[in-house]
């Protein structure tokens, strides 16, 4: 079958600009299920660089005393011993909104600190819309005169509390608050891929566009960007190294780059008008379903979403949709907990209309119920 059939074309990209290829093959994508899993090959593949190798990241939280193994290192002590033995250790990761909003500001900042204080540079990104974020969770690892050895990381986990949890859920004992229901150290199930060959260039590229952008960093809040003048913080990215050949083939797997970005001004030099790839390929590969469509997510409580399934139940008799969410939302309270429930609601009922005998929804728990 084409890979055009499922794939986005340039066309369907609708972002010319990006340098970003249209999609790579010849790669060996691996998943990693569960944090545990993820963190343990990471402080490998980290503790293996040398100098003049590549260390690039971004992340939506980073909390500097996460350990990634039960006996560490932690996230701060991993990347800036990298750094200290001559990596090249760059890292975007978003501001954030206020701890106090029960988001992490400080926490994005001290892993900031530390490791740019061992010789890395990591900067708070804000390049986004007013309340929006940054939600790329990414690690590429280049390798000098080595490229075979390249490897990056994409996925659903951050470097931060709560996500180091196994098979047997039982949580991180380090974790984050969420709500009562899930007892004080909350299950977290997430996957992780581990890719290598060429898609690990496009990631790569995808980290540099973002690097290289020339809006400042904290162009949608001008107050943030007083306190960081008065702090001496970091707020011009320094040039990267020159950008090594992708590495060769090494699989049989294709994959395709996907992102997000709104359409901002000043606009993204690497996305003037936005991207909404994620949305397409999602949208895409649906319309071509006619057996099966397998639903792992922390939400699905979108009516517009909803209904793209629904119509490809109504289109396609024999299509189930399997759905797995979580059985509560992960926040609580009278503000936050009602309009996720009513949201859910409203997109399971949708898709139920469409085909009753044909949606299943499940949801999961450890064995401690």
């Amino acid at each position: 079958m084409p890979l055009q059939d499922w794939f986005l074309t340039a066309e369907e990209r609708a972002n010319p600009v990006s340098g970003i290829p249209v999609w790579t093959t010849g790669n060996l994508a691996e998943p990693l299920i569960h944090g545990a899993a993820y963190f343990d090959r990471l402080v490998d593949e980290v503790e293996a660089l040398g100098p003049g190798d590549h260390l690039f990241f971004t992340d939506w939280r980073g909390d500097p005393d996460q350990r990634l193994r039960t006996d560490g290192p932690t996230v701060a002590q991993l990347f800036a011993q990298a750094a200290q033995r001559g990596v090249v250790v760059k890292g975007l990761i978003w501001r954030s909104h206020l701890d106090v909003l029960a988001y992490s500001e400080a926490e994005n900042r001290d892993l900031s600190e530390t490791i740019s204080a061992a010789g890395g540079e990591v900067l708070l990104d804000q390049r986004v819309r007013r309340g929006g974020s940054h939600h790329q969770k990414l690690v590429v690892l280049r390798h000098q005169g080595a490229p075979e050895r390249d490897v990056a990381f994409a996925g659903g986990i951050d470097l931060c509390h709560s996500r180091r949890d196994d098979a047997t859920h039982h949580g991180d004992p380090q974790p984050v608050e969420m709500s009562p229901r899930y007892g004080p150290n909350p299950p977290w199930h997430d996957v992780q891929l581990a890719v290598r060959g060429p898609v690990v260039g496009a990631l790569d590229t995808l980290f540099r566009e973002r690097w290289n952008d020339p809006m400042p960093l904290d162009s949608e809040n001008p107050m943030a960007y007083l306190r960081d003048r008065l702090r001496g913080s970091d707020l011009r990215p320094d040039p990267l190294p020159e950008q090594p050949a992708d590495p060769p083939p090494c699989g049989p797997h294709q994959i395709q780059v996907l992102r997000t970005y709104p359409a901002v001004r000043p606009r993204y030099s690497f996305a003037p008008d936005g991207e909404r790839t994620v949305a397409r390929g999602y949208t895409k590969a649906v319309r071509r379903a006619r057996r099966l469509i397998y639903l792992e997510d922390q939400y699905l409580w979108s009516a517009e979403v909803a209904d793209l399934f629904a119509h490809a139940l109504r289109d396609n008799p024999d299509l189930h949709l399997i759905a797995v969410v979580p059985r509560h939302p992960d926040v609580d309270g009278r503000l936050a907990l009602p309009p996720n429930m009513v949201g859910r609601e409203q997109a399971l009922s949708l898709c139920e209309r469409a085909a009753p005998d044909r949606v299943h929804v499940f949801d999961v728990e450890n064995h401690a119920g």
